[in-house]
């Protein structure tokens, strides 16, 4: 079993990124398993990956390069036990540093079947001025040990910003291979990167250095963090789920999902009118499944809609993690857009 990293900054496009490689290696013929950490209590994006026909687990409320360590290693024994499937990707969290869960895999005793493939980091080009404004530190961090860096949302990109946000790049990480591409697109920057990432997969891994024994698992006192504020970021989360009580055709769970969204990127501008990180709707019906997303004070908010079997009424899902808003304020501006837009789609509350 090959564990593959897929890191990024919150909006930088992992879920979906763990999306179309996991289908495009399945489609290869490798059996796919994904880990899904999210740092709220309830997640969405193990959801949204098996709506769309992968196989996931997931490990709310917390970081796994830090307070849940312990269930990591649980998580991942008991995948290769039930499946042990080719490969297992692991969606950390957006403010997670993938090199540290790396080093903790390697400390644990799975055996000679269990290697470690490339570390994948994504950031949003687009925002990339933003993200390292705010928190330049932690999202160097993130790329400066990945082995495989994208530049994610080309599409929104002009050729000169690709370029700059290279030349950034390659001054953070002068070993790594950097590609520039929409994860939106199955176009040939895609082919080319997956080229790469299969070949990786299929190379020998070689045993990375030792931790030295006494070595701290977090340095700079990156674990300080408790389970749902994450200094390195200034970023906190919450999540809720809620029941839909009835029926609703597609134009309404778009229509009522969409107002929410709106409602709840409105409240949190106004305590931070350039916040950074990830809002998130997530609602299944019998009829249909729908993702709704906002990465930043800047988007407007973007639908995507999954074909689904499920047939039972469904669930609602809302998640915020931003940066400079506090837990406590973010709670309440979930639980207002929610009530708020309630009666559109018959929300058990």
């Amino acid at each position: 079993m090959k564990i593959l990293i897929i890191s990024g900054f919150l909006g930088s496009g992992k879920t979906t990124s763990v999306v179309k490689i996991g289908k495009y290696l399945k489609n290869r013929g490798y059996t796919i398993a994904v880990l899904v950490n999210d740092v709220a209590d309830v997640g969405v994006d193990g959801q949204v990956i098996n709506e769309n026909g992968l196989e996931s687990k997931e490990m709310p409320r917390g970081c796994i390069c830090c307070t849940l360590k312990y269930a990591l290693e649980g998580n991942i024994a008991l995948i290769q036990a039930e499946s042990d499937p080719d490969i297992l990707i692991i969606e950390p969290t957006g403010v997670a540093f993938p090199d540290r869960i790396k080093e903790q895999i390697e400390k644990m005793d799975f055996g000679p079947e269990v290697t470690m493939g490339p570390i994948i980091s994504l950031i949003d080009g687009s925002k990339f001025g933003q993200i390292m404004e705010h928190s330049e530190y932690a999202a160097t961090k993130q790329m400066e040990n990945a082995d495989l860096i994208v530049i994610n949302k080309r599409d929104l990109m002009e050729q000169a910003e690709i370029s700059a946000v290279q030349n950034a790049i390659r001054n953070i990480n002068l070993d790594a291979d950097i590609f520039s591409l929409s994860f939106k697109d199955k176009d040939l920057a895609f082919m080319e990167f997956m080229s790469v990432v299969e070949s990786r997969l299929g190379m020998e891994v070689q045993a990375s250095s030792a931790v030295k024994e006494g070595d701290s698992d977090c340095p700079d006192n990156m674990c300080a963090a408790n389970d749902d504020h994450f200094d390195h970021f200034n970023v906190s989360s919450y999540a809720d789920t809620y029941h839909i009580e009835h029926t609703i055709d597609t134009d309404t769970a778009i229509t009522a999902a969409t107002s929410i969204m709106k409602d709840l990127k409105n409240m949190v501008l106004a305590l931070n009118p350039k916040f950074l990180g990830h809002l998130k709707i997530f609602l299944h019906t019998e009829f249909i499944a729908l993702r709704i997303s906002v990465t930043s004070y800047l988007d407007n908010p973007e639908v995507e809609v999954i074909d689904t079997d499920i047939s039972d009424h469904g669930e609602f899902t809302v998640f915020a993690a931003v940066t400079d808003v506090p837990r406590d304020n973010l709670a309440e501006i979930v639980k207002r857009s929610v009530m708020g837009n309630s009666c559109q789609l018959g929300i058990s509350i």
